[in-house]
């Protein structure tokens, strides 16, 4: 059986990982596992050149303007080179010209739904199409139960979704304690170092920790913070954190390839978000027995067990999230406890071997209606 995934993306962050995961997964044996990247000229595809270092077949697209009839010409020419029996999309240029290009080469299509950032206009367009095709996929996979509703509530036919939640390999967040990262950011000995990773766009919520933020430091003169990612908002949270007098306690170093070394420096792992599907950064969290405060939006509640293995709050609540991340600053102990629970829930219930069993389960079915 030979199964293509398409993947828009140029770098290796939460989604990416889950698809090479997954391919590590699967017997070679029973399943052909195709890799399709976009690629532009000169500029050299980070996800493509960690999949053929797996050992993974990979194919390229050009990156065209996305109103080019000439993106679907290509996928049809990729599908008929890998033979494909099913094509898995991630994300909206996958599902909505892989669902045509499909219909033109009689190939089911399974469409992967991890959520939408709404980010930009251009972006909001096209989540908007991306929502209209899911109707039209063969299976759609939402990756929590928060998704689901979310796809059940534009419409989409319950019998043809699955919740397959992401997944994560305890044994590869390594050991270690993150002093390398601590120290390079200039966070003293001692203190408590909160930290958050993602977009930095709208619906990740920084500016909402900044200001629980600027609350917390006036109490405390023993907790730094840090948000690891790249976007849009660089600029505006950049002068946020000057706003609120935070320079030298409050960072913002930018997207980090190495997330073992970031969780390891964690004290308390933060996810203010407006809206997640299933939140990658608090499996790595849980993983590394950090405990964590998040938002109560999407599967993070699926995840984040309040009072057990993190705390709960709700959106854009800046004084609830500087009460929750207080609280655990004062209490070491409450961190390690948390910290273990949410080891144990990932190492029990989050596994790629179930996951992998799911989609094993999944393509035998979509290839047998189709045959």
């Amino acid at each position: 059986m030979t199964i293509v995934h398409l993947r828009d993306s140029n770098f290796v962050g939460g989604p990416e990982r889950q698809i090479l995961e997954h391919f590590q997964r699967m017997p070679p044996e029973s399943y052909d596992m195709v890799l399709v990247c976009y690629e532009e000229d000169g500029s050299p595809n980070d996800l493509r050149i960690q999949a053929e270092r797996r050992g993974f077949r990979c194919l390229t697209l050009p990156t065209r303007s996305p109103f080019s009839w000439r993106n679907i010409k290509e996928i049809v020419a990729m599908l008929r080179e890998a033979d494909a029996d099913i094509l898995v999309t991630h994300g909206h240029k996958g599902n909505i010209f892989g669902r045509i290009a499909c219909w033109m080469v009689s190939i089911p299509t399974i469409a992967v739904s991890r959520g939408w950032t709404m980010e930009s206009f251009k972006i909001r367009v096209f989540e908007f199409l991306d929502k209209i095709f899911l109707h039209f996929a063969d299976h759609v996979v939402a990756v929590s139960e928060g998704q689901r509703r979310k796809i059940l509530s534009f419409g989409v036919s319950p019998g043809k979704i699955s919740v397959i939640h992401n997944s994560i390999d305890v044994c590869n967040w390594g050991q270690g304690d993150g002093a390398d990262i601590r120290s390079r950011l200039g966070v003293p000995e001692g203190a408590v170092l909160v930290v958050s990773a993602g977009r930095l766009s709208p619906e990740k919520d920084q500016r909402t920790l900044i200001l629980a933020a600027e609350w917390l430091a006036v109490e405390r003169d023993d907790v730094y913070f840090a948000v690891f990612g790249e976007g849009v908002l660089r600029d505006e949270l950049e002068r946020a954190v000057q706003e609120a007098g935070l320079e030298g306690r409050f960072f913002l170093p930018g997207f980090c390839q190495d997330m073992v070394s970031v969780m390891r420096a964690v004290d308390i792992f933060c996810l203010p978000s407006l809206t997640e599907g299933l939140p990658n950064v608090i499996l790595e969290a849980f993983a590394c027995s950090k405990p964590v405060v998040a938002t109560r939006v999407g599967g993070t509640p699926e995840l984040v067990q309040d009072g057990k293995n993190g705390l709960l709050v709700e959106p854009e609540d800046a004084a609830s999230l500087s009460k929750a991340l207080g609280r655990l600053c004062s209490d070491s102990e409450l961190r390690r406890s948390m910290g273990e629970v949410g080891k144990k829930m990932v190492e029990s219930s989050f596994t790629y071997a179930q996951q992998s069993e799911m989609y094993k389960k999944l393509y035998s079915a979509i290839v047998g209606v189709e045959r």
